[in-house]
């Protein structure tokens, strides 16, 4: 299992990557997946040609790492109001703290050192922002509530209108919290949690988050064992208790970003240089693109896609999309072909037509029974 989850994850960390480097090639599986299971995804799309297409995008779904783009977004808006300096350089340790053993922490850190992106093992609070929407990497996430502040999060999806965003929490420390850390009872650590409602499992994660915050020494995250045999029936256990949220909220925010009419003064600017610099430096993209911003996030049983961009020849395209209550043979072949199928709905005038077409044919049979 646990060499699944770092295949899984690794593609889609490098995905943003590889995808540059050759033709992305439209997933036939994602049709047969929506035919088949139309329950079990949520999807919008519009562009700035009147083109919509949508599919239960106003019902509540896992949105998972999702709200990252409201961590993206008020970091610029704090780095606007001069809280602090972009260049700043923190600790990559003050970091790692937060990490939840997970291969997401390595890969990024050796994408930090490969591109030598670090000195003195320190790394700018940019790279920080970065990692999180290019690596999903769920501790820069609990470093930066611990930055911008929780309140200021929590503000944040008033601020940006995200109303129907459930209330948010550090993720990697909810992460290292369900896997059980100091290795108590099996049986009696699962029956615990599952009887906690989500009140109560907000606290032990957000206790869990303090503690980790407070562990200058180290002694504490040097005490966790987790054991890679028992990751997806300990996931299982956060699955459920993600952040949840509406697709057609994520893609309003994402055309007002991509639209720039979010952003005031210099944020537009920050936002480049942070969020969009990983995938302009592929010349593909630049070849094609005056802007674009991506975010896919996987769970054991979810995966996500959020994708923006603004073509040179003016058109401006917006998707979301979760599929969710995967098994695992879904969740992999979903998961492999998550970048192709974002960028195709974006790119492939013909795939995404099919698209529609498949979801107007589940929408008419879903009115006969």
């Amino acid at each position: 299992m646990k060499t699944y989850l770092l295949s899984i994850i690794t593609y889609l960390l490098l995905g943003s990557a590889c995808f540059a480097q050759e033709d992305i090639t439209a997933p036939p599986y994602f049709l047969e997946f929506m035919e088949k299971n139309p329950k079990k995804f949520h999807l919008t799309y519009y562009d700035n040609l009147g083109r919509l297409i949508k599919w239960q995008d106003n019902e509540l779904s896992s949105i998972g790492g999702m709200v990252y783009w409201l961590y993206a977004l008020e970091y610029v808006r704090q780095i606007e109001n001069g809280n602090f300096s972009p260049t700043e350089r923190v600790p990559l340790k003050d970091i790692s703290k937060f990490d939840a053993s997970s291969n997401k922490m390595s890969i990024w850190s050796d994408y930090l050192h490969q591109t030598k992106r670090l000195l003195n093992n320190k790394v700018r609070m940019r790279e920080i922002v970065s990692g999180l929407l290019t690596f999903t990497n769920d501790a820069n996430g609990d470093y930066l509530m611990s930055r911008l502040g929780v309140d200021s999060l929590t503000s944040a999806v008033q601020t940006f209108k995200m109303y129907n965003t459930t209330a948010l929490f550090p993720i990697s420390s909810a992460i290292i919290y369900a896997h059980n850390p100091f290795q108590e009872n099996e049986n009696t650590f699962i029956n615990r949690v599952n009887n906690e409602n989500l009140n109560e499992f907000r606290a032990h994660t957000f206790s869990m988050y303090d503690t980790l915050i407070n562990d200058h020494s180290g002694l504490v995250k040097e005490s966790f064992k987790f054991r890679s045999d028992k990751h997806k029936k300990y996931a299982t256990l956060l699955t459920d208790r993600l952040p949840m949220g509406i697709v057609s909220d994520y893609n309003l925010l994402l055309q007002k970003i991509n639209e720039r009419t979010i952003f005031e003064g210099d944020m537009a600017t920050e936002w480049e240089k942070t969020v969009e610099a990983p995938l302009m430096t592929s010349k593909i993209i630049q070849e094609h693109y005056k802007h674009c911003g991506r975010l896919v996030y996987s769970t054991v049983n979810s995966v996500s896609i959020t994708l923006y961009g603004t073509f040179k020849d003016g058109r401006r395209v917006q998707m979301s999309a979760t599929f969710e209550n995967l098994t695992e043979t879904e969740h992999i072949d979903l998961a492999l072909s998550i970048n192709d199928f974002g960028f195709s709905m974006l790119e492939n005038k013909e795939y995404m037509e099919q698209v529609k077409r498949k979801i107007d044919l589940i929408g008419m049979k879903g009115k006969k029974q």
